[in-house]
């Protein structure tokens, strides 16, 4: 084992969870419960049925389906699969927010390039996209958490497939959702029905009143709520998001709910769930993407590597819980057999000594020159 594991000891034994990760327990063997209740997410539908859904309707234009493509493995591999097993057209969309990473972009367009699949690029204005990450981290700093720092590109990507889908008459859209990515069956179906029911304002402000009644000690903290939705900054960050979903083509009600995400559920086409067709082999299907797609990804890093606001998500997780985002979804993996648990630790260290650098690097290449990280506190949020 590498020496860098040897101060693990308050790890799972099986995945890589700490005890300090919420609601954590061990067993005598130093198995935690998330490990010990796990089962599968679902049953694998196969390959046929998805082909057998993709062509269940006719198509009103020359594609079968439309498909958001990353630049990451998930995308390009669901790409391949369509194109290569199933010997479907589909059309490819993707989406740069200014802080994708370049590599990522490569990978869309060699893709496509090889695959023969045609790609739809659509680009947000970088100097949108920076003064909405400026005022977001600038709120951060008021109320001592990262506060909307991700640039909601699902929610664009999710709107640029429905748009793309209607225009050029694709009855389906493949979305790369992995149900190996969320925590339990619970959070997965919720994130497959996000955006079907948007809570309004009244109802957010009473979620939030009985939560501070039922915490007394967060009281504290109102000052920081009030600031998080009026507050200088807070409403310079709103009025960019608007802007910006405006000029993507956001249907109104969704355009001026700067944090709303349009349901899966939509009339203009039906969104299909690709990895619950399909199981994915992480170390198998990278091997292939090399070979078939000149598939690249920076050194020591195969997944969540496409976007550089990523790396706050991350910083966060470990200063609340001690492991990463990713920390969190190679577990899961683990669990199944499809992820090393050596492999999964060594990662995991290796970001936690370069999360912090790549934050700061990120933060003064949007102009945030004498800004540092030391506001983030460790708060309950309702």
């Amino acid at each position: 084992m590498n020496e860098a594991l040897k101060d693990t000891k308050s790890y799972c034994k099986k995945c890589i969870l700490p005890e300090s990760y919420p609601g954590i327990s061990f067993n005598e063997e130093g198995i935690c419960n998330y490990c010990l209740k796990y089962k599968p997410h679902h049953e694998i539908l196969g390959g046929d049925k998805l082909l057998e859904v993709l062509t269940s309707q006719p198509k009103t234009g020359q594609y079968h389906c439309v498909v958001p493509v990353s630049g990451g493995k998930d995308s390009a591999y669901i790409l391949y699969y369509i194109v290569k097993k199933l010997g479907l057209k589909p059309l490819a969309v993707t989406y740069d927010s200014g802080f994708q990473h370049e590599i990522s972009i490569e990978n869309a367009r060699n893709a496509c390039r090889i695959l023969n699949v045609p790609l739809i690029e659509v680009k947000s204005s970088v100097n949108i996209r920076s003064k909405m990450l400026k005022e977001s981290l600038l709120v951060s700093k008021k109320v001592g958490y990262f506060w909307h720092q991700c640039g909601n590109c699902e929610a664009i990507l999710r709107n640029m497939s429905i748009n793309t889908a209607k225009t050029y008459g694709a009855p389906f859209i493949v979305w790369g959702s992995s149900a190996l990515e969320s925590g339990d069956d619970q959070t997965y179906d919720s994130y497959k029905n996000l955006g079907g029911a948007q809570d309004n304002i009244l109802f957010k402000i009473k979620r939030k009143i009985l939560f501070l009644l039922k915490n007394p000690e967060k009281i504290s903290t109102i000052p920081r709520i009030i600031y998080s939705y009026v507050g200088y900054h807070s409403i310079k960050y709103y009025f960019y998001s608007i802007y910006q979903r405006l000029a993507l083509g956001f249907p109104y009600r969704f355009a001026f709910r700067p944090h709303a995400i349009i349901p899966f559920e939509n009339k203009t086409a039906r969104f299909v769930h690709f990895f619950d067709y399909v199981d994915w082999n992480s170390i198998k299907n990278i091997e292939l993407l090399k070979n078939e797609l000149n598939w690249k990804h920076p050194v020591g890093q195969d997944a969540r590597w496409d976007c550089k606001i990523h790396c706050l998500g991350n910083y966060a997780y470990l200063k609340m819980y001690t492991i990463s985002g990713d920390g969190i979804n190679a577990c899961n993996f683990i669990r199944e057999n499809k992820v090393n648990r050596e492999s999964a630790m060594e990662k995991e260290i290796d970001l936690s000594k370069s999360v912090e650098h790549k934050c700061e690097e990120l933060i003064r290449g949007i102009g945030l020159k004498n800004y540092t990280l030391g506001f983030f506190k460790k708060i309950l949020r309702p």
